[in-house]
């Protein structure tokens, strides 16, 4: 991705000063791919958050009931699922996946993640279901951003 900056002290994705000097207005693309997932029912929930996870916190375990994507703003994020880890950085676009036991981890230190969701679910059904804990061990390895 280009056109967006990182500061390395807050980890956090700038966004201001994009726009080209003597223009007013720019977009800059994030994501732009062909969905398969979206719900097929004559209506839909559309949900945005904003969610921020503390320095080493962890969301509850969970489950997508309908496809959601991520923009992460500030800091980094671990996925953990059994047996695998995804790691992302700030102005990272991702996605989760629906029907899978996961939940996010911040394994900074001390900066909190801060990111922007976007869901979209049959109307019929919640965005997400909590689950307890699974079986499998949630361990994560370590984030390719940190340095220790």
């Amino acid at each position: 991705m280009t056109g967006f900056t990182v500061d390395p002290a807050t980890l956090a994705l700038q966004t201001t000063g994009l726009v080209p000097e003597g223009d007013n207005h720019v977009r800059q693309v994030l994501l732009d791919e062909i969905e398969t997932r979206l719900p097929r029912d004559p209506e839909s929930r559309i949900n945005i958050q904003l969610s921020e996870l503390n320095p080493r916190g962890t969301a509850t375990w969970h489950i997508h009931n309908g496809v959601v994507y991520f923009v992460l703003l500030r800091g980094l994020i671990s996925l953990q699922y059994d047996g695998r880890s995804e790691h992302y950085s700030a102005g990272d676009v991702y996605t989760e996946p629906i029907g899978v036991v996961h939940r996010a981890f911040n394994p900074h230190p001390e900066i909190p993640a801060s990111l922007v969701g976007f869901w979209v679910t049959a109307a019929d059904r919640p965005h997400i279901s909590e689950t307890g804990a699974p079986a499998w061990d949630a361990t994560t390895s370590t984030h390719p951003a940190l340095g220790f």
